[in-house]
């Protein structure tokens, strides 16, 4: 058997080696015939030659080696001969320097798949308690099935590297964000990278964004592992706000989250009449929205004037027709003034009203807000109760209302006016020092003044407290809803900002309905009211060991999916959680829910 291999490579080898001569006298003879023929062009036919035949013979024959180290000493001849060592030297350092990218680039791709499985093992740390992970139907995605070519499914989202081991606020918030379709919609039809010049935030902003809900539905296993890197913008987002996102310490979801959308708008807010179509529906008024900015301002500034201190208790439904505009007109002018799609998306707006026991006057103020703040207390508390605290009214200690401190002054100047003798008193005597309202629950009362001097002067301690009655309701709704549950508090005398862990009831597959806290509800008007229901699609939760770590705990998502199933976001790890009604009244959930997106249901 061997001396049989021996013959026929023998052979073999002869054969190539005749093959070899008789092309390179065939070339010779055709080099001396053409002496003023370029010699390297004939030189160059004959590597190609040998080439092809080198291609003929190993598809149909066997390879042969014998010709293949011909060609390649034929071919650093050749180039010698016609440029010399110092091009061969170039041409081999380039045909190095492609090697050595080839082997960089699948070092890379074999760190990268050992680097996920390892994250993979690391993360099944007990960040989820290992008492729910089985009681409550978490479980991990059933990656056998992918493997089949014909199944293509829906799959988690790819997890977000947590950069520091803080940023975990970050790939929460992404998630969430990912997780609202209208707000994915707007930033499509509103947002062309291709057709304008952005800001380098809002392109990086809206790549990950892309990824996140791109990047989950695939027939290939392979790409379910792949994690996104958030670097980019955080490198942007520091930028704006220094030390937003730091090494040493975790944001706040809530500060991060307002941060994150102000840096948005200012890059992309342009004054414009153009409105969304879930700004001019709450519009009682159609014809405002066809105003200019200018004419807006104009009416609002008449509109204040008609209702500062002219709308009492006893004449509130004659001028409900001013309130309803007055609504209207603010809430026109915070969208042309701040007109971007991620403001328009999120913003809402609140109508305050106070009411003075003294005079009856009542007095509103319209504000805008992104983030719905509802403070929480000590008991458990349905989301629904909790919400409800928002527009109870509250009794405040105050001195604030400007219609009784208009009266009285005009009394006190009538009476310096007609009194001489009071006059010459009361420019010897220092002036009264009266309170500032506070904020806090403890109301500080003013300077006393000297018996004497208060029997002489009618002053304003006749009048310094005086109980206001303090009411909020909202007035318009934005398309998502974000509520945050006010867990933290600061400590004066442990200098300590402290959690509260108060169990707070969701019910993920219930709809919410804000309908009777809107104002037209308040004023009576049933038949203006509109039906605004909410479905939450993400839940933000903040885990900490005590009650003392805000700064150093961690946050995971629970998101809703497009097919209408929830996951769990913790960074790189995505799990799969089945019967999300129970998974919600763990204490898990319950003690740590801190901020949710509710989206609007049509």
């Amino acid at each position: 058997m061997t001396t049989m291999w021996l013959k026929s490579n023998l052979i073999n080898i002869l054969v190539e080696l005749v093959i070899y001569l008789i092309i390179d006298n065939i070339t010779k003879c055709i080099v001396a015939q053409k002496k003023k023929e370029n010699h390297f062009d004939i030189l160059l036919y004959e590597c190609l030659f040998l080439g092809f035949l080198i291609g003929f013979i190993s598809f149909y024959y066997h390879v042969p080696y014998v010709l293949v180290c011909f060609l390649c000493f034929h071919t650093l001849g050749t180039i010698y001969s016609a440029k010399g060592f110092t091009k061969i030297i170039a041409t081999i350092k380039i045909i190095f320097q492609l090697l050595g990218r080839l082997i960089k680039y699948l070092c890379i791709k074999i760190a990268n798949l050992f680097s996920r499985s390892s994250s993979l093992k690391t993360l099944e740390q007990n960040k989820i308690p290992k008492q729910y992970k089985y009681n409550f139907h978490l479980k991990p995605t059933n990656d056998m099935r992918l493997q089949q070519s014909s199944f293509t499914q829906t799959l988690p989202r790819p997890g977000i590297i947590n950069l520091y081991g803080t940023t975990c606020s970050l790939n929460s918030l992404l998630q969430s964000l990912a997780s609202l379709n209208k707000f994915y919609s707007s930033l499509q039809h509103n947002i062309n990278l291709s057709r304008f010049n952005y800001n380098p935030v809002v392109s990086a902003f809206l790549h990950l964004i892309s990824q996140l809900r791109n990047d989950h539905r695939t027939s290939e296993y392979k790409h379910w592992n792949k994690l996104i890197d958030t670097s980019t913008l955080i490198t942007q987002l520091n930028s704006v706000y220094s030390n937003l996102l730091t090494p040493n310490s975790t944001a706040d979801i809530c500060e991060l989250f307002q941060s994150c959308i102000d840096i948005l708008n200012d890059s992309l807010s342009q004054q414009s009449t153009v409105y969304a179509t879930n700004v001019i529906e709450q519009v009682q008024n159609s014809k405002l929205t066809t105003l200019s900015f200018e004419n807006l301002n104009k009416l609002f500034l008449e509109i204040e004037e008609q209702i500062h201190e002219k709308i009492t208790l006893d004449d509130l439904d004659s001028q409900t027709s001013n309130i309803i505009q007055y609504v209207d007109i603010t809430w026109l002018l915070h969208h042309i003034q701040f007109g971007s799609t991620i403001k328009h998306t999120f913003s809402g707006q609140l109508l305050h009203a106070h009411c003075c026991n003294n005079c009856s006057h009542v007095h509103f103020r319209a504000e805008p807000f992104q983030i719905l703040t509802l403070s929480i207390n000590r008991a458990s508390q349905t989301l629904e109760e909790v919400i409800a605290t928002l527009t109870k009214i509250e009794i405040i200690e105050s001195i604030s209302c400007s219609y009784c401190t208009s009266q009285l002054k005009n009394e006190q100047d009538r009476i310096i006016k007609h009194d001489a003798i009071l006059s010459k008193i009361t420019s010897t005597v220092s002036p009264i020092v009266t309170s500032r309202r506070q904020i806090s629950d403890h109301i500080l009362s003013s300077t006393p003044i000297s018996s004497s001097i208060t029997n002489m002067i009618p002053s304003a301690k006749i009048h310094i407290h005086h109980r206001i009655k303090s009411q909020i309701m909202i007035s318009n709704f934005p398309d998502v809803l974000c509520i945050q549950l006010k867990r933290f508090s600061y400590d004066r005398f442990s200098n300590k900002t402290m959690k509260l862990t108060t169990p707070i009831i969701i019910e993920p597959e219930k709809n919410l309905d804000l309908s009777p806290f809107h104002y037209t509800t308040w004023l009576g008007l049933t038949n203006l009211s509109i039906s605004y229901h909410y479905r939450l699609v993400a839940a933000c939760l903040h885990l900490s060991e005590n009650s003392s770590q805000k700064l150093n705990g961690h946050y995971v998502c629970v998101y809703r999916t497009d097919n209408n199933q929830w996951s769990l976001s913790d960074d790189e790890r995505i799990v799969e959680i089945n019967n999300i009604n129970h998974f919600f009244q763990t204490p898990y959930v319950t003690e740590n829910c801190y901020f949710l997106f509710y989206e609007r249901c049509l």
